[in-house]
């Protein structure tokens, strides 16, 4: 092997450790502080507590595992010619405006005519955000997408309360979980290291670094937002995607449908 290839090689794989540690530090890091989410002092402890108050992690019965669904969350038909990655969190100031107006328009004026197929990219940007992902993937199908949609529209009175367990818990509730199980969901730390890995593949894929971000893609054609966009321009930006589109449009009736396909971000 020549010198030249044997040094490019040598520091691909220096380049890939590195991010390798850098990434399991990270996911260590986050699952202790989302650790300290679900924790409490007794009365005693907390008078020598300077900082905030934290509790003992009720430990899961080992008889009663959570299931995760890591698949793809997607809405309309996958054979549109142009693909909306939607990039939120669930603690993003901006982000709701996304769920409440931007894929509404979408829905309605793209997707029902099998013109996009939208694909919701969850990316945590916090450990609030992070927990709440992951007590999102024990949920399937609607009842995933009707948590989300819930936090969204309530996300001041849980995502920047003082006690996050407690301000959660009647929105998991009505998703259909006990404590128990959002408990178990959001302590599993295998669980939250394959939500990180999706998480880094995104930003090695997609360059993501901000929430809300849409990246609307035809072929080889891109166009990105970051932030809320005008719808003004979002309805530009398709149409001139949709002026590039070659081929015919898919007409079998399967617009408008949320599901879920396996699937990396």
């Amino acid at each position: 092997m020549k010198t030249g290839t044997k040094r490019v090689l040598f520091c691909f794989l220096l380049i890939t450790l590195t991010c390798g540690a850098s990434h399991a530090r990270a996911a260590s890091s986050w699952f202790e502080k989302i650790k300290s989410f679900f924790t409490q002092t007794s009365d005693a402890e907390s008078a020598t507590v300077v900082s905030e108050p934290t509790e003992l992690v009720p430990s899961a019965p080992e008889e009663k595992k959570p299931v995760f669904d890591f698949s793809e969350k997607t809405i309309g038909n996958r054979s549109a010619p142009i693909k909306i990655h939607i990039f939120t969190s669930l603690t993003c100031n901006h982000c709701p405006a996304v769920h409440s107006q931007i894929m509404p328009h979408l829905e309605e004026n793209y997707v029902k005519s099998n013109e996009a197929f939208i694909i919701l990219e969850d990316f945590p940007i916090d450990a609030r955000a992070m927990t709440a992902s992951l007590i999102s993937r024990c949920l399937t199908g609607d009842r995933y997408f009707a948590f989300i949609e819930t936090l969204f529209e309530n996300q001041r009175h849980w995502a920047f309360s003082e006690n996050l367990q407690e301000s959660i818990l009647p929105y998991v509730k009505l998703a259909g979980l006990n404590e128990e199980d959002m408990l178990s969901c959001a302590t599993n730390e295998e669980a939250l290291k394959e939500v990180t890995r999706q998480r880094n593949l995104a930003i090695m894929r997609y360059k993501i670094h901000a929430t809300p971000t849409l990246i609307l893609q035809s072929g080889k054609q891109k166009k990105v937002f970051e932030g809320v966009p005008h719808i003004a321009e979002l309805d530009k930006a398709i149409e001139e995607l949709k002026k590039q589109h070659t081929g015919s449009w898919p007409s079998d009736g399967s617009a408008g449908q949320v599901g879920t396909t396996t699937g990396a971000p």
